[in-house]
This record gives C-alpha cells, structure tokens and sequence, in this order.
C-alpha cells in the first residue's frame, strides 16, 4: 500500500480550475452578439476580483492571527524553560 499524506488540496485546486474553464467555455460557446458577450466577460470578471479580494484580504487577517498567536506561544515557551533552568548547581 502506498502512504498517501494528500489532504485534498489537489482536488480543489482542480475543481477550482475546473469550474473556471467551463464558466469560460460556457460563455464563449454561447449563442451571444459580441456586445453581449463582451458584457458578460466584463460583469464576471469584476464579480471574480471582488470575490478575490474577499478572500485574500481575508486569508491575510487568518495568517496575522496565527502568526501573533505563534509568536505569544512562543515567547510563552522560552520565558517557562529558562524559568525552570537553576544555573546554581552548574560550575561554569
């Protein structure tokens, strides 16, 4: 048996491009004048940066808490081991 440690990233990511090319195939195969089509393009694409936006702004306030939160454990950790540490008994 193989070992597989894929936690589905994958799949989603293929999804994800997967649902692109069909919104985009979809539009472009679609009997639309240019105009129409142009048009479309246009509102999906500001829908998409919006959605965009959303979510990287909203990654960006995930990886800022995780990171304060690393870095208060962190600090916790150190302060608590070298509390712990009696440098009394040690000839330097």
């Amino acid at each position: 048996m193989s070992n597989n440690n894929n936690s589905g990233g994958g799949f989603f990511f293929g999804l994800f491009i997967g649902t692109i090319g069909g919104a985009i195939a979809g539009a472009l195969l679609s009997p639309k004048s240019g105009e129409e089509l142009r048009s479309f393009v246009q509102d999906y694409s500001k829908e998409w940066k919006d959605k965009i936006t959303e979510m990287s702004g909203n990654a960006k306030e995930k990886v800022s808490k995780v990171s304060a939160a690393r870095k208060k454990a962190t600090k916790e950790m150190r302060d608590d081991s070298f509390a712990d540490l009696d440098l009394d008994d040690i000839d330097l």
